[in-house]
């Protein structure tokens, strides 16, 4: 399309959209490699101008701009494709020159006559065209693929991006002698005309330009101008039909039959490069195999050299493979009489429905053992069973030590302590006799008072209570002391009283409080807590040395509390001590670590306190700060 622009009058304008630099484009508007714009159009609009005593500017617009102004300025003149049958709301003059839209495909592929042909094909169409304004008003069932230009479309057609293009006879015919692989699809699919549109602003100047077109019809003007551009006169021009040229389809056939020996030979090329990639493949491929297979030997190797049983278990307890260790663990006859008994299915019932790894610890055969199952996948599952007496037997020695440990700290002061009620005994021993000796005379003495018999009686009554209160405190020492040495340190899990726990260990580590200020706040309405006692005691007596060691100072304050803090139990042992720096604070839990090396510390009562605590589930904050003191916090949960 092309058009003139009067923006002013006796110098119009003439803007040209999608102009090409080639002559094998349609030859309506281009511009030439010096830049001259040329074509058709440009040379009909300069002869209006030139009728009309115009100067003409040429200038380069869009399609859709062209429209706009046709439509809205005065003195603009444009030449545009209509399909038959459609009407324009806008000033026509004399149509040009008919034309019509045929399909273009691949050559080789079938003919498509009529729009049904097209269903459900990718068509590229030409954006603003007669194509694109038919399909507007009579949409088809296929895929419009919207182009720039047409030159666009054939370039997606070749590249097999779409299935066809769609355009104008005089716009495509030249596409396919640069384009060898296209070509018309069929018959025409829809007729179209030429017309020149002008602005309806000016109703004397479409008066003007409509006199000079018929006037070059019937000078010839018209006619040379088709033969110059188009190459055939108007009366020449017949719908519907396409002239074939024999010499360029032969010429065509031969460059088509040369190229496909030439891609027939690069394929042949291609297929030996292809065969000799693939034996390389495959040889690498058996070397890979073999590879495998050996690392898959070694490996089978090291999981039968463990010395723990491994087995692949599937949901259904289907095993799929293990390594011969321990087969027993299979058989639920044999689970049945470990201590305390195992159900395998329950556990591998358990492990897939949610919890992804099992942990149990078991007594069998006299041996202590440790079963675990870990899920790999939603169907399968690894076993594994570890004989682990030796690092049982190990864990309770260690344990031990820090208990006799504990132990060998606190036989001093117990030593002392029993020391005080044995000299109470001794004393008040000493008076009974002097008491009975008093008696004696006083029942031989028949003058004696009443009264003096009576007091001689009441303080012997005091002495034998004295007797009998530091007996029974010799008693309770001995017997925390005896519970406290106990060898066996499995747990034993019950009901176990905090409080209780606190005033053992307290009685235990006596001789280290007195020389403290106590400050003893026990909640008697405490819940009880599932633990082992002798364990609890264990980890409070560690925890009340410490504080002790560590305030030495002249006001040495001791606090110990318990109570029940969001619904856990809670008990506190706090000093004024010397407190611990963060890289103190850091280690403390670390087995053999210790500040009080030359003191004799061996740096196994924390650990094994952190063990301890860790079995129970309870958790143990630690506020500590150089200086100021230190605060152990130990959180159980109740069991009401």
């Amino acid at each position: 399309m092309a058009n003139i622009d009067h923006a002013q009058r006796d110098h119009p304008r003439y803007a040209a959209n999608h102009l090409k630099c080639a002559q094998q484009y349609a030859p309506f508007e281009w511009q030439s490699e010096n830049g001259e714009e040329s074509g058709f159009n440009i040379e009909l609009a300069r002869y209006i101008a030139a009728q009309l005593h115009y100067d003409i500017e040429v200038k380069r617009q869009t399609l859709k701009q062209s429209l706009h102004a046709v439509t809205s300025k005065r003195w603009q003149l444009a030449v545009i494709a209509v399909p038959a049958g459609r009407q324009l709301d806008i000033n026509t003059a004399l149509p040009l020159l008919p034309t019509y839209v045929s399909a273009y495909n691949r050559r080789g592929e079938g003919n498509a006559d009529n729009w049904q042909a097209l269903k459900g094909k990718r068509v590229a169409i030409k954006q603003a065209s007669s194509v694109a304004m038919y399909l507007l008003q009579s949409p088809q069932d296929f895929i419009a693929v919207p182009v720039v230009t047409n030159e666009q479309g054939f370039a997606l057609l070749t590249a097999g991006k779409v299935d066809y293009v769609v355009s104008e006879f005089y716009c495509s015919r030249r596409m396919l002698s640069k384009y060898p692989l296209a070509k018309t699809a069929g018959k025409p699919l829809l007729y179209s005309q030429f017309y020149l549109i002008m602005s309806n602003k000016d109703p004397t100047f479409v008066a003007a330009v409509n006199k000079v077109i018929n006037h070059s019809y019937d000078n010839g003007y018209f006619d040379d101008l088709l033969n110059k551009w188009v190459s055939f006169g108007k009366e020449k021009i017949e719908l519907g039909q396409v002239r074939s040229d024999f010499f360029q389809g032969a010429l065509i056939t031969a460059i088509i039959s040369s190229m496909g020996m030439l891609i027939t030979l690069y394929i042949s090329l291609v297929l030996r490069q292809k065969t000799k990639s693939l034996k390389r493949e495959l040889v690498n491929r058996r070397k890979a195999e073999a590879e495998i297979k050996r690392v898959s030997a070694q490996f089978h190797s090291v999981l039968d050299g463990l010395p723990h049983g491994v087995c692949l278990l599937a949901r259904d307890q289907h095993l799929i493979w293990h390594n011969g260790k321990y087969p027993w663990v299979l058989q639920p006859q044999q689970l049945a009489q470990a201590q305390p008994s195992l159900v395998l299915a329950q556990l591998v019932s358990a492990t897939f429905a949610g919890a992804e790894s099992q942990s149990s610890e078991f007594t069998f055969d006299g041996k202590r053992w440790k079963l675990e199952l870990h899920r790999i996948s939603d169907e399968m599952l690894a076993l594994f069973i570890e004989d682990c007496t030796e690092q049982y037997e190990l864990k309770q020695s260690t344990e031990l030590s820090a208990r006799l440990a504990s132990l060998g700290e606190l036989s001093a002061g117990i030593a002392h302590e029993i020391n005080n009620p044995v000299g109470l005994i001794t004393q008040s021993v000493t008076l009974m006799r002097d008491l009975l000796e008093d008696l004696r005379l006083s029942a031989t003495d028949s003058h004696s008072p009443t009264t003096a018999m009576s007091t001689l009686i009441a303080e012997l009554d005091y002495s034998c209570e004295s007797v009998d209160d530091a007996a029974a405190r010799i008693g309770r020492i001995v017997r925390d002391l005896k519970n406290f040495a106990q060898p066996g340190l499995e747990m034993h899990p019950k009901a176990v009283s905090i409080n209780k726990v606190v005033e053992t260990a307290l009685r235990l580590t006596h001789n280290n409080v007195k020389r403290l200020q106590l400050q003893l706040q026990l909640d008697d309405t405490l819940p009880k807590v599932e633990g082992d006692e002798l364990q609890l005691q264990l980890v409070l007596v560690n925890l009340i040395q410490n504080a002790c060691l560590a305030m030495d100072k002249t006001e040495p304050l001791l606090q110990i509390c318990t109570g029940v803090e969001n619904g856990n139990i809670f008990v506190t042992v706090a000093d004024n001590g010397c407190g611990m720096d963060p890289q103190t604070l850091a280690r403390i839990r670390e087995p053999f670590f210790t500040t009080r090396r030359s003191q004799g510390g061996t740096g196994l009562g924390l650990s094994t306190s952190n063990k301890i605590l860790a079995e129970h589930q309870a958790q143990w904050q630690i506020r500590s700060r150089p200086g100021t003191g230190t605060e152990m916090k130990l959180l159980f949960r109740s069991i009401g």
